[in-house]
């Protein structure tokens, strides 16, 4: 059974077997935050930088459509509460990547916050 109840076609079927609706969902939510995480970095990266501004400002709004498309995709399986809660993960996704790629520091308090954010995320995905 899905989220809204329904029995009949919950599942989708790849070469590996089957998979339910739910995980592709917030497999795809998941994907969503991973590169909005990215695309945040790229914005920060073209007002940081003289030269190829334009190229990391580009980079940053693509990343952003192709975030907003991943994550409408996901709606399609998940409630928008789910998805939006889950969508939190971008928090988690855009320190890292400000943490490997602009070197931004990140204390141990923040630390804590991330790893609640992810505790958070996986009570509400289960």
């Amino acid at each position: 059974m899905d989220w809204y109840g329904k029995t009949s076609g919950t599942t989708i079927g790849n070469g590996l077997g089957f998979v339910n609706r739910v995980q592709v969902g917030i497999g795809l939510v998941i994907a969503a935050s991973v590169i909005e995480g990215l695309a945040q970095v790229c914005l920060k990266k073209s007002v940081l930088l003289v030269e190829r501004k334009w190229l990391w400002l580009i980079a940053g709004v693509s990343l952003f459509v192709l975030e907003a498309l991943l994550y409408t995709v996901a709606l399609q399986w998940l409630p928008v509460a789910t998805a939006y809660t889950l969508g939190a993960l971008t928090f988690v996704a855009t320190a890292l990547f400000s943490w490997w790629l602009l070197r931004e520091p990140v204390d141990q308090r923040r630390w804590l916050g991330l790893a609640l954010i992810v505790l958070g995320c996986g009570l509400v995905a289960a």
